[in-house]
């Protein structure tokens, strides 16, 4: 129930202080629907209209995490969400991110 709906929360500029949190419960939910093997269907657009588009969710990530420091952390738990979302976002970003992503949280947490 919650998965997809908490997702429309992550793009309107009002919900920014609750990102955090927000983005870390997304992870586990994340983490958890790629345990139970639906790891290219994370995101369904064809079952939800809310979502927010792709673009919009790595355009409002990608911003959050350009302050990293600001809000308990949000830059990182920005990140670390986006790269459980990478195969939703876009399929050949996978050895990218998950190249250069964990490196960026790991530089932010030290």
């Amino acid at each position: 129930v919650l998965w997809p709906y908490l997702l429309e929360f992550v793009t309107p500029i009002p919900f920014t202080n609750a990102l955090t949190p927000l983005c870390k419960s997304l992870m586990y939910l994340a983490m958890k629907k790629q345990e139970e093997g639906e790891n290219a269907s994370l995101l369904r657009y064809d079952l939800n209209a809310n979502l927010p588009s792709p673009y919009a969710l790595t355009t409002r990530l990608l911003v959050v995490s350009s302050q990293p420091y600001v809000g308990d952390s949000r830059g990182a738990a920005a990140l670390r969400l986006l790269n459980v979302l990478h195969y939703s976002v876009h399929p050949t970003l996978d050895q990218l991110w998950n190249k250069k992503i964990p490196l960026l949280v790991e530089h932010i947490e030290g």
